[in-house]
């Protein structure tokens, strides 16, 4: 069985996948691990939507603040290019691990309905994620401080609420497009965080 659980940055995936392997043996690997392999071997100039987050990324701070809430339905349509452009290493080790019989669950950003509604000859579950909550600015911000190794944990606090933003952004796009093609969402913020996690866990596999 392939187990796809998607969702914005700073959801709780990790957490969930973590938790996963723990408790049920299952391997996991994220979109950003296969993205990263692709962007080791393709030219920007041959695949240009496989490296337009890093484009952002290398923006001034107060022009990523900008672009998070001023044309935050932009960069998610950015966001969306480029996981379109990922999926494509995600296809291929999908059907690998169908070919081989093993279980593995894929967790990341790039997971998208539209896209693994597209899958053909391969058994899955899936379940997206995501946070609308007014609480969740103060859910990054206190992550981030609990983990040293955390790329924001000197983020100001500016930049932390325009993060919010595109998160509640592409959140509300996600439910969305699960409604469309009939596939689960679950609001992290609806309960306390972990029974949303036991939820969502549940869900992903079918407890």
């Amino acid at each position: 069985m392939i187990y796809f659980l998607g969702g914005p940055p700073r959801v709780g995936k990790s957490t969930i996948a973590r938790t996963i392997t723990g408790k049920h043996n299952i391997n996991v690997v994220s979109t950003d691990s296969l993205g990263a392999v692709l962007e080791s071997v393709l030219d920007p100039k041959l695949e240009p939507g496989l490296f337009i987050v890093n484009k952002f990324n290398e923006m001034r701070v107060e022009d990523r603040i900008n672009m998070m809430v001023k044309n935050t339905t932009e960069h998610l349509h950015h966001q969306i290019e480029e996981n379109r452009a990922v999926w494509k290493a995600v296809v291929p080790f999908v059907q690998r691990e169908r070919d081989e019989g093993r279980d593995v669950l894929v967790e990341g950003v790039a997971i998208l309905p539209e896209l693994v509604n597209r899958l053909e000859n391969v058994e899955y579950r899936i379940v997206l994620i995501g946070n609308q909550g007014k609480e969740h600015r103060e859910n990054i911000k206190r992550s981030a401080q609990e983990n040293e190794l955390d790329w924001m944990q000197n983020a100001g606090d500016r930049y932390i609420d325009a993060f919010a933003v595109f998160v509640k952004e592409m959140s509300e796009y996600l439910e969305g497009e699960a409604h469309i093609y009939g596939f689960n969402y679950i609001e992290m913020s609806s309960r306390p965080f972990d029974e949303s996690v036991c939820q969502v866990i549940d869900t992903l596999l079918g407890i």
